[in-house]
């Protein structure tokens, strides 16, 4: 067994995107036609638009643009390829002044047959600490999270592990009504397509999460920051074998 992607991450944080009041429908258009999202809710505080056949969604305002894929199957490449593309679009009809910071996160699940495994595949984590401690407190250990900062330069480097149960997953099943458009039957078709996605067994498993932060970012450095994670990430997923 090894980990799994569970998610993707992307949020850049802008100054000044004041813009987003006035060119978010050009924005929205732009995203819909170009790169095929579907389009959800348009608020003044904020839009929401998905790929649910990848497992994308979106959400931007005047302050930040998020992007989020659950359960990717490439490898993050078309994962970074849209957020490359839609940062693209967040500066040309928005202007921000300023890039405060971009960052990236992936989630990475190993899989747990019960709730006991997964306690006790945490203990696994690391070094044996806790067993000094279990010594000194005269209990027994049950379960155990790692959680670390690192930073480098303009960098910041977040890195965590526990084990988690997925309480609730939840699907919905999409049904074009009988007097729906083409257009409406295929943003059905659409959106069932990502509840597909989720058809797989979710209950308990250790859950690796990596969150890769550069402030002041220099212009075009996506690609880069992207593959510097996934670099850490199979670093660290070869680091955290359970046995």
């Amino acid at each position: 067994m090894t980990w799994q992607t569970f998610s993707l991450h992307f949020k850049q944080t802008y100054e000044g995107g004041y813009r987003y009041l006035d060119q978010c429908g050009e924005f929205m258009l732009e995203a819909v036609e170009r790169l095929d999202f579907i389009p959800g809710d348009i608020k003044p505080t904020g839009a929401k638009l998905d790929i649910p056949e990848k497992g994308i969604v979106a959400t931007v305002d005047s302050q930040e643009l998020v992007l989020r894929q659950d359960l990717p199957e490439d490898n993050g490449e078309f994962f970074i390829a849209t957020c490359v593309q839609l940062t693209s679009l967040a500066v040309k009809h928005f202007s921000p002044k300023h890039i405060q910071k971009n960052g990236f996160a992936k989630k990475l699940y190993w899989p747990a047959a019960s709730s006991e495994a997964a306690l006790k595949a945490s203990l696994a984590l690391g070094d044996k600490f806790h067993l000094d401690l279990a010594k000194l407190v005269g209990m027994v250990p049950t379960r155990k999270g790692w959680d670390c900062h690192f930073t480098s330069g303009s960098m910041d480097f977040h890195v965590a592990v526990q084990p988690v149960t997925f309480e609730k997953v939840t699907v919905h099943k999409h049904t074009a009504d009988f007097q729906a458009s083409p257009q409406q039957r295929r943003r059905v078709d659409r959106l069932n397509m990502n509840t597909e996605r989720f058809m797989g067994d979710f209950s308990h498993a250790l859950m690796l999460e990596l969150d890769l932060l550069e402030f002041d970012p220099p212009e075009q450095s996506l690609q880069k920051h992207f593959a510097e994670l996934k670099e850490k990430s199979n670093l660290l997923a070869k680091q955290f074998q359970i046995p």
